[in-house]
């Protein structure tokens, strides 16, 4: 690809440059008014163009040099040589000052993103490593759904170790004690008693009521309890909601219409295991994605792609295991930051910030 910077006095001399020297299937990546003159001296408004041309690779063949005729010799196999054959049509490698960036979009997380074509243009167009990674930083970003504001009820459901039982105990403790609402907290995930025991240590040490619900008739019972509560918090036993049945009965027992409903889901978990568990309970009304465990590994971009596997928000991010710390509102500029903070990348890193 050809790249040329053009100034002229209007936009129409520009592009009339732009056509004289790369042709008709120039293509204009950036135009902006500059200012010339001598330290601001008698300045004068100028438009700059910035055209690439895609220049189509020249295949020449080769002289064939004259037959040299030999003695006849035994029949030998002929070796012929093919070029080297590019695997899936990949798109072209970054700059060697991009690698980092490169090493991001070789993840399975980004496996589906094109942007080395317009990485490279930026790149040779700007000469700035900052404006590839800004790129990177806002596609990114723009795919994080900002969180909707959680309802009266809140409800967790997801497979058991990911960590539903802490992360509703910093959410109670949220509610509370950040923005000062009366919590109630109900657990139907009566095949744990350890899951039980946790959750009424944490209540006891917030002040907080919690009821155990060990069939629906319980569960309704502790809703009526909790009827002048802010905010209920309600933890579920994964397993339950493999069942349609279940899920059926809870329905029945249950409007989902005031509650915000959210998957939990461990960023240690591998790719292929997210998405088993995304599509058990992508039937349920689920509003949003809620990561926890982001302390517990080296990366967390699989976020990004179950952010645009199901279209839904991320509600909140936990980063380690303390109670009410370490939770993170998800927010899509803390999420990206967090995101690139574990890529390593300097600028987003806490020492760059």
């Amino acid at each position: 690809m050809q790249i040329k910077k053009f100034t002229a006095k209007t936009m129409a001399d520009a592009m009339a440059k732009v056509k004289q020297e790369l042709g008709d299937e120039a293509v204009i990546l950036n135009s902006r008014q500059v200012k010339t003159g001598w330290f601001g001296l008698f300045a004068s408004k100028q438009v700059e163009v910035i055209a690439a041309l895609e220049k189509e690779q020249v295949v020449t063949k080769p002289r064939q040099p004259a037959p040299v005729r030999t003695a006849p010799t035994p029949s030998q196999p002929v070796i012929t040589q093919t070029p080297p054959r590019v695997i899936g049509g990949a798109a072209p490698r970054l700059h060697a000052s991009l690698q980092h960036v490169e090493s991001l979009l070789s993840t399975e997380s980004f496996a589906d993103e094109s942007w080395e074509e317009t990485l490279n243009e930026l790149y040779y167009t700007t000469k700035s490593v900052e404006e590839a990674e800004r790129f990177v930083y806002e596609q990114v970003k723009s795919t994080f759904i900002e969180p909707p504001e959680a309802k009266r009820y809140v409800m967790v459901v997801g497979p058991t170790g990911v960590g539903k039982t802490t992360t509703l105990a910093k959410l109670a403790a949220h509610f509370k004690l950040t923005e000062g609402k009366t919590v109630g907290l109900i657990t139907t995930d009566t095949y744990r008693i350890a899951a039980i025991e946790q959750l009424k240590t944490y209540a006891e040490i917030m002040s907080i009521p919690v009821e155990v619900a060990y069939d629906f008739h319980d569960f309704k019972r502790a809703k009526q309890l909790f009827a002048r509560k802010d905010i209920v918090l309600i933890d579920t036993a994964g397993r339950n909601f493999r069942d349609p049945a279940y899920v059926e009965q809870f329905h029945e027992h249950h409007d989902f219409t005031e509650t915000s409903l959210s998957l939990v889901l461990s960023l240690t978990s591998k790719m292929k295991d997210m998405d088993m568990i995304y599509s058990q309970f992508e039937s349920l009304p689920l509003s949003s994605l809620i990561f926890t465990k982001a302390d517990e590994t080296s990366d967390i971009h699989a976020m990004y792609r179950m952010v645009k596997k199901s279209g839904l928000p991320v509600a909140w991010m936990t980063d380690g295991q303390e109670v009410p710390d370490d939770l993170i509102r998800g927010h899509a500029d803390a999420l990206t930051k967090r995101l690139f903070e574990k890529e390593g990348w300097a600028r987003w890193t806490k020492q760059g910030v």
